[in-house]
């Protein structure tokens, strides 16, 4: 933990003097989970991420998942991630297996969560042929480990037993390469939005997600990703 803390705060001079280029991106989510008994349940999710606003495919996301939820507070799940990643070069795709543990708390009106995941990722290789084409060239295997804080908390009521409710969250991603020692940052997001409940089972949330990561690997250009995120959830 000591040198996860050391090595953020040393990187707060580069963010300040990097190159950032701005994307403005539309991505939208459809989460649906289905309650097995009282403890076990499933959840999938899928989102449809669009860049330049809606005028190019960015990328699409497929998250099924298995939880066991021992109590109120401790979340325990395994998953698989699905993505394919489009590119001026060539599209790509990446299959993950994530273990997770989430950890939640309230506070007068205020829910807390922290969630733990870490990925072990098999990444299409992008080359460029001797032609000047690129094409796949095999697989990378890589691993990551997301952070992610999440508060929400209820605003004013709209009719009876519906209200609406602010949450934010940030989340870090750290690289381990393939290890469990972060080595560096990967991306960081921040979102803030609202959420209304559709129904007992159905509800909406919409926000602003900023998306900072670096470009490609570089360590001196980001990219800062300016997303509208709309995400649908629903309870079989």
């Amino acid at each position: 933990m000591k040198k996860i803390i050391i090595y953020l705060f040393l990187s707060i001079p580069i963010f300040t003097i990097a190159q950032t280029q701005e994307k403005y991106s539309s991505w939208n989510s459809l989460i649906v989970d289905f309650q097995l008994n009282d403890n076990f349940y499933l959840k999938n999710e899928a989102h449809v991420r669009r860049t330049n606003f809606l005028s190019d495919w960015q990328q699409i996301l497929v998250r099924p998942s298995f939880h066991y939820k021992y109590n109120e507070t401790v979340d325990l799940a395994v998953g698989y991630t699905y993505s394919r990643n489009y590119r001026s070069t060539r599209n790509f795709n990446e299959n993950d297996a994530w273990q997770q543990l989430q950890l939640a708390h309230k506070s007068g009106k205020s829910s807390f969560k922290h969630r733990f995941r870490l990925e072990q990722r098999f990444i299409e290789k992008v080359l460029q042929m001797p032609n000047g084409n690129y094409d796949i060239d095999g697989t990378d295997f890589k691993m990551r480990f997301r952070y992610r804080f999440t508060w929400s908390m209820p605003l004013f009521k709209i009719t009876e037993g519906k209200n609406i409710g602010i949450t934010a969250f940030d989340e870090i991603w750290l690289n381990t390469d393939k290890g469990i020692v972060p080595r560096s940052i990967n991306q960081n997001w921040f979102y803030a939005g609202l959420t209304y409940p559709l129904s007992k089972k159905a509800s909406i949330g919409i926000g602003y997600l900023d998306a900072f990561a670096p470009a490609g690997n570089s360590n001196h250009n980001f990219i800062n990703n300016n997303i509208l995120q709309t995400t649908i959830k629903y309870h079989l």
